[in-house]
């Protein structure tokens, strides 16, 4: 059989609907480069036999032309994307004027909109939080269609990082909090709770063994890394999941500097041992200090959790980035003049403020069409 040159692609930032979610104050003033994991996993997962080449125009700042000449440069057998829904232009751009003879899209965008990627010049979509196993059957059966994924995230290998130059992806720039050499990774997919402002779409989390992910972090330690982020969807929901990682470094003796992306409710016994495991920082949604305002969000947690989340956390000098949502209609003017001293008040070290978003195929965008807020679903139209 043939071998195959297959590139795999993000998409260009040129022709994403506009970001009302973060103010300028907090966007980074260069382009920080993001490693694109899910491409990584399937470059990694895929026959050693075949050519396999990563594009990262989103991370490069490359537009849409440059990426098409990029492509077209490199003539590839397959060429695959990953598409999220804020990039919709860049992907229908890309698959009219590439040439490649097949055209593979993946990605969270794909979970509701995977006809109208067919219709766009994609011959196979795959639809689920994890496709690798299905991509590497794809190359080589070549279906065309609609492809529901269940790759397991234990049966796959964790994704290699030298398909990339993994220095570009050292941070450049601090916005709030400086960490050298930081890398990302995941322990788990998927997160459980229904916040109607959030676009997570797998409500089932797969978490990968604590070995697993010890061996990743092991490994980007060996590629010069300083300290290491989980980037879960909510790293600390299962206190069986965070004992087990702590465990696991346990047995190994291997510590090194790491933060992770949860939530507040947690079981709070394991703070002490996480700081102690050179646990730094604790990245968390907690959106709104009003019981009201929570409730509206459909969040799982109240007022007084996030206290005791935050009293552990400075006990054991864990900083918090809590990250806020301003411009419910829940809001009062004393509410958002007494803001600031309620988040020092907590020790939230790093507040950072998204404003109120419908972010498309989201209960909260969804309500507002319903409500005739919004006229027309321009995702679907377009």
């Amino acid at each position: 059989m043939k071998n195959k040159k297959i590139l795999l692609s993000t998409l260009p930032v040129e022709g994403e609907f506009v970001n009302w979610t973060t103010p300028k104050y907090f966007m980074p003033t260069k382009v920080n480069k993001y490693l694109p994991l899910g491409l990584l996993s399937l470059a990694t997962n895929l026959s050693e036999k075949d050519e396999v080449i990563i594009l990262d125009p989103s991370s490069q700042g490359l537009s849409i032309d440059e990426t098409i000449n990029l492509i077209e440069k490199e003539s590839p057998d397959i060429l695959g994307l990953s598409a999220i829904t804020r990039r919709t232009y860049s992907l229908n751009k890309i698959l009219e004027k590439t040439s490649a003879n097949y055209k593979v899209v993946g990605g969270p965008h794909t979970t509701y909109h995977a006809s109208q990627i067919i219709d766009k010049g994609a011959d196979v979509v795959f639809i689920g939080p994890l496709a690798d196993l299905e991509f590497k059957k794809a190359v080589e059966d070549l279906p065309k269609g609609i492809i529901k994924c269940d790759t397991k995230i234990n049966d796959i290998k964790f994704p290699r990082r030298d398909f990339l130059n993994i220095e570009d992806y050292f941070p450049k720039e601090f916005t709030l909090f400086e960490a050298k050499k930081r890398l990302p990774l995941f322990s788990s997919v998927g997160c459980p709770n229904k916040c109607n402002f959030c676009n997570v779409q797998s409500k089932k989390i797969q978490r990968k063994s604590p070995e697993i992910v010890v061996n990743e972090m092991q490994y980007l330690h060996s590629l010069g890394s300083q300290s290491l982020h989980v980037l879960d969807d909510n790293f600390n929901i299962d206190g069986k999941h965070v004992k087990g990682i702590l465990d696991e470094m346990d047995k190994r003796e291997f510590y090194v500097e790491w933060s992770g992306r949860g939530q507040t409710r947690m079981d709070l016994s394991l703070v002490k041992r996480l700081a102690e495991h050179k646990f730094k920082r604790i990245h968390v949604g907690i959106e709104a200090l009003d019981d009201n305002i929570l409730k509206s969000f459909r969040k799982n947690e109240n007022l007084k959790d996030i206290e005791k989340f935050c009293d552990e956390m400075n006990k054991n000098n864990v900083d918090i980035v809590g990250y806020f949502i301003i411009g419910s209609p829940y809001e009062t003017d004393d509410y958002l003049k007494n803001l600031p001293s309620k988040i020092k008040d907590l020790g939230i070290r790093y507040p950072f403020f998204n404003i109120l978003f419908p972010e498309p195929d989201t209960e909260y965008y969804n309500s507002l069409i319903k409500e005739r807020y919004y006229i027309k679903d321009y995702i679907v139209l377009n």
